[in-house]
């Protein structure tokens, strides 16, 4: 394969990959800001390093393995900031356990987009503007005229009926 179809797929498989690399690190890391800046981080180290891409391996397993990296780098630099981090073999048994989990989450995250576009538009905005976390539920349940805790009884049963929802579609594809 010449370099410019190398660079191709690799441009291809990490374009198509970022969600998965990202949730990977969302997974090892304590925050979203730290994931975001140690997600940057291994962006630009795939980037770097896409000569070094054999496509003949799985993308997502060797991204992932440079995140783990970076979330180590990350963990080794901030440690003097009072912050409590995983040790490395704790990160290492999270870091593998994601990896095996990698497929079954990517399924039941495919059934979840199904199961919230069969959702009705309102249930799905609902949902949506809750799990936002820009508004707190007891503003949220303010402006739609509820008390906090039937608010709350609403989302219980969403989330149980997405959750059936997921389990269901997974059963129909075979997927369990």
């Amino acid at each position: 394969m010449d370099p410019a179809q190398q660079h191709d797929l690799f441009v291809e498989r990490f374009v198509r990959s970022q969600d998965r690399i990202y949730a990977y690190v969302v997974t090892l890391m304590p925050n979203r800001a730290d994931a975001e800046e140690v997600f940057q981080q291994t962006s630009l180290a795939l980037w770097k390093k896409w000569r070094q891409y054999d496509p003949d391996r799985d993308f997502v397993r060797w991204a992932c393995g440079m995140a783990h990296f970076e979330v180590r780098n990350f963990h080794r630099k901030h440690a003097d900031k009072g912050r409590v981090y995983l040790s490395d073999d704790v990160l290492s048994e999270v870091a593998q356990t994601r990896l095996e989990l990698h497929d079954v989450l990517e399924a039941r995250r495919q059934a979840l987009r199904l199961c919230l576009e069969r959702l009705k538009r309102q249930k799905r905005e609902l949902l949506e503007r809750c799990y936002a976390g820009r508004d707190s539920i007891k503003t949220i349940a303010a402006e739609l005229g509820q008390p906090p805790n039937v608010l709350y009884m609403t989302l219980k049963r969403l989330r149980r009926a997405l959750f059936d929802c997921i389990n269901l579609t997974l059963n129909t594809q075979g997927l369990t």
